[in-house]
This record gives C-alpha cells, sequence and structure tokens, in this order.
C-alpha cells in the first residue's frame, strides 16, 4: 500500500486493515498486558497437545469483581472450529461468560469495555 493511499483510509477502514493483519499471538500479548495490569488473574494453557480439545485459550479471573472470563482468541478470518464451539457453548449455557474475541475486538471497544468492567 502506498504512502498516498495510507493517508486516504477512514479511522475504521485503517482499523479493519491492521485488525486484517493482526495474528493470534499478538492479539493474545496485548489482552494479557491489559487483564495483568488492571488485576486479572490469566490463566493459558500453553502445550495444549495433551489437553481437552477445544478448551478455550484463555481464562480470566477478577477477583474483586466477582468475574471469570472464558475467552478463545482468533485472528479476524479464523474459524472455530466443532470442540471449540461445543465448549464456548458448554460454559455459556452454564451460566459462564464465554466468547471469542479478535484483533476488531481488540482494535474497538469491547476487549477493554470487558475487562475495565465498563458496561456499553
Amino acid at each position: 500500500m502506498t504512502a498516498s493511499a495510507r493517508r486516504s483510509l477512514t479511522p475504521a477502514q485503517h482499523r479493519t486493515l491492521i485488525a486484517s493483519q493482526m495474528t493470534e499471538k499478538a492479539l493474545q500479548a496485548h489482552v494479557l498486558t491489559l487483564a495483568r495490569t488492571t488485576g486479572w488473574l490469566v490463566y493459558h494453557t500453553h502445550d495444549s497437545r495433551r489437553s481437552q480439545p477445544g478448551f478455550p485459550d484463555l481464562v480470566l479471573v477478577h477477583a474483586r469483581r466477582a468475574t471469570v472470563l472464558y475467552r478463545e482468541l482468533k485472528t479476524e478470518t479464523g474459524r472455530i472450529r466443532p470442540e471449540q464451539r461445543q465448549w464456548l457453548t458448554a460454559l455459556a449455557e452454564a451460566g459462564a461468560d464465554a466468547a471469542v474475541w479478535r484483533p476488531s475486538d481488540w482494535l474497538g471497544d469491547r476487549v477493554a469495555a470487558e475487562l475495565l468492567g465498563v458496561v456499553s
């Protein structure tokens, strides 16, 4: 993309472009930094080969807020596998806050709002 083309992007187009290029690893790094600096205890299985297939990437606990979040992280175009869908659905049906976060959620206000406890 040329410099003149970049200058002609709207803020929304810029966010879309950045989101499309963000890896899951980069998204995770951003989420972990914000979560830990705002008082969340975070669990992530680093090597899931011997773990239950499909369990969400992150379990975030904020004791003072009495809140637990289960989050699967995906790239903007990443597909949720059937095992992941099964876990997210079962957790949600059991009353847990279980969802997927994508780069667009990070670049928008969703991730920050959920971690900071902002109700929109």
